[in-house]
């Protein structure tokens, strides 16, 4: 455990990590009226699991595509009337949208935290050369550096997030459909096949490790 420490802000950041040194929580206890410098906000920014407005674009879009092409896929294959099967395929997809993109942004609040601790030191390199010929204070130079981490970090894990997302939503999707359930009705398959490919992987997603 490693408690953080900003008094005149009081603020205490509690940062907990597992065996393998990855940050999986951050607590932030601070008074009603405390203020918060900039240097303040980007520490806290740095272990929050919020997701930008940008990034929840990006794991619902994801989510729509990611749906969508095995949508047409089962009415494809099986040649499904799309007339008749129409109003369970919607709910299927919606129910496959939101465990896609639940997931989605739980991995990446996993990823950020060992993204963040990765890059570290990376990123101090950068920030230090970078102004090395400017006169700047030590302050106004670690607000820099926590701002570039949080931001390197932000970007990696919402791409690697929906990477992984991906991956194991696709995985699960054919194993299911092609050999588990494979001889079930071909609306029942597709229905079932999704919501439990979406499901899983929402499940997997909020294991901490």
């Amino acid at each position: 455990y490693l408690a953080t420490f900003v008094p005149s802000r009081r603020v205490v950041v509690v940062l907990t990590f597992c065996q393998s040194n990855a940050l999986l929580i951050a607590e932030v206890i601070m008074s009603k009226n405390a203020k918060f410098s900039k240097e303040d906000e980007a520490l806290l920014d740095s272990y929050s699991n919020n997701v930008s407005a940008k990034g929840q674009a990006i794991f619902y879009l994801n989510a729509l595509i990611s749906t969508a092409a095995p949508v047409y896929l089962f009415l494809g294959i099986n040649h499904m009337d799309l007339n008749e099967t129409w109003i369970p395929l919607v709910f299927v997809s919606l129910a496959s949208i939101y465990g896609i993109a639940f997931a989605s942004k739980n991995f990446k609040y996993i990823l950020k935290h060992k993204i963040v601790m990765k890059r570290a030191e990376a990123v101090t390199r950068e920030i230090n050369k970078k102004y090395a010929d400017k006169k700047i204070s030590t302050k106004e130079k670690e607000e820099r550096i926590l701002y570039r981490r949080n931001e390197v970090a932000e970007e990696e894990s919402t791409y690697l997030a929906v990477f992984i997302t991906n991956a194991l939503f696709v995985s699960i999707l054919f194993v299911l459909a092609f050999f588990f359930l494979a001889n079930l009705n071909p609306i029942f398959n597709a229905s079932v096949s999704m919501v439990g490919a979406a499901g899983v992987v929402a499940f997997l997603s909020t294991s901490k490790n």
